[in-house]
């Protein structure tokens, strides 16, 4: 990721805390709100042309029919002041919350429940203004996945609820040691902001790169902003944490590892802020759900409790109890302890011969 974009996203979180959006978590899935509705105009453009040159006769499926065509990034970014946001608030959220909800389940389902936020018209103006000039569809999916970290880093260890996000040099040694590989159903049963996942789908991706690149565990930046090489680096810091990143060049099936990434979280909120994380690293169908794995009235279903995994991740969260007659009556263990039902929960979902760490 390059000083200019950096320089854009700071720009943007400092803008939204002087703005009054103070809380992290907040201004993250208020920016991944405007981020994905920048992608699906992208994505709508993309295919326009696509029809346009292969069929020319107007028969794609597109997401934004004619009538709905006011709701694109690309139709309202011009607006302003409470024109802007009451448009954005009263018109476009409500449009991908219930409009698509048969065509793209998964756009309503991103948007279910979202409010937006930014209440001030200049913040919310200055915010859309600097995302419009990012041209995602131009990106590598590194720099998008880096600058979804980027913003990331700004959770710290700020907690919601007990969650924190795990440290990337804890997550990456914990992928390291149970080297997941393709074809691996790999879940994380609080999967938070998905870093876990993020990190298995970057190590197979390493796995199965013609070139893979050898990278400091706290990134590239870290090295431009010190004007050093990677080995230059190593000769300050013998113990330095690295590792290895590519773009999957010879993975043989992407669907398949698409397919094999399962994410439960409690947190509506945390859920978006995965998925807009997972779409970012140009996973989009992975299967992440919001529920309480370890309450029978969690919202897991039959085919959620019969699944079994052969990798799992997990920092579960260490925040207290719960009432014995709400846990669910098939997990290995008497305790009321969340992070001890969440490791009987672990037990109870792994497939003979899988393996975990938490």
């Amino acid at each position: 990721m390059d000083s200019e974009i950096r320089r854009k996203l700071k720009h943007i979180t400092d803008t939204l805390w002087a703005g009054g959006v103070t809380n992290p978590v907040t201004y993250i899935e208020q920016i991944s709100y405007l981020i994905y509705l920048k992608l699906l105009d992208e994505e709508e453009a993309n295919r326009e042309l696509r029809d346009r040159l292969i069929s020319n006769n107007g028969n794609a499926k597109l997401l934004f029919p004619q009538q709905a065509e006011r709701y694109r990034w690309s139709k309202w970014r011009f607006k302003s002041g409470t024109e802007l946001r009451d448009f954005l608030r009263d018109e476009v959220f409500p449009y991908m919350a219930n409009s698509l909800l048969k065509d793209e389940p998964k756009v309503a389902e991103y948007f279910r429940d979202a409010v937006l936020e930014i209440n001030d018209p200049n913040v919310l103006k200055l915010v859309v203004d600097e995302l419009d000039t990012l041209d995602f569809l131009k990106m590598g999916q590194d720099v998008k996945g880096d600058i979804f970290e980027y913003l990331l880093t700004h959770l710290g260890q700020s907690a919601l609820n007990g969650q924190f996000r795990t440290p990337r040099q804890i997550r990456a040694f914990m992928v390291e040691m149970v080297d997941p590989d393709l074809g691996d159903t790999i879940c994380d049963l609080a999967c938070g902001t998905a870093g876990f996942l993020i990190d298995s789908i970057e190590y197979i991706l390493a796995k199965y790169s013609e070139n893979p690149i050898e990278v400091p565990i706290y990134g590239e930046d870290w090295l431009e902003k010190r004007g050093l090489t990677l080995a230059q680096a190593k000769q300050q810091i013998p113990n330095l944490q690295t590792y290895r990143k590519g773009n999957g060049d010879r993975l043989p099936d992407w669907k398949l590892l698409e397919e094999s990434i399962y994410g439960f979280d409690v947190s509506r909120q945390m859920m978006r802020i995965s998925m807009m994380n997972l779409v970012l690293h140009g996973i989009r169908n992975a299967k992440l759900k919001v529920a309480n794995v370890l309450s029978d009235m969690g919202g897991l279903t039959e085919d959620d409790l019969r699944r079994r995994y052969k990798v799992m991740f997990d920092n579960p969260p260490f925040a207290g109890t719960l009432p014995k007659d709400s846990i669910r009556a098939d997990l290995p263990t008497n305790s009321k302890k969340s992070e001890l039902l969440f490791l009987a929960a672990i037990m109870k979902s792994l497939v003979a011969g899988g393996m975990c760490a938490v």
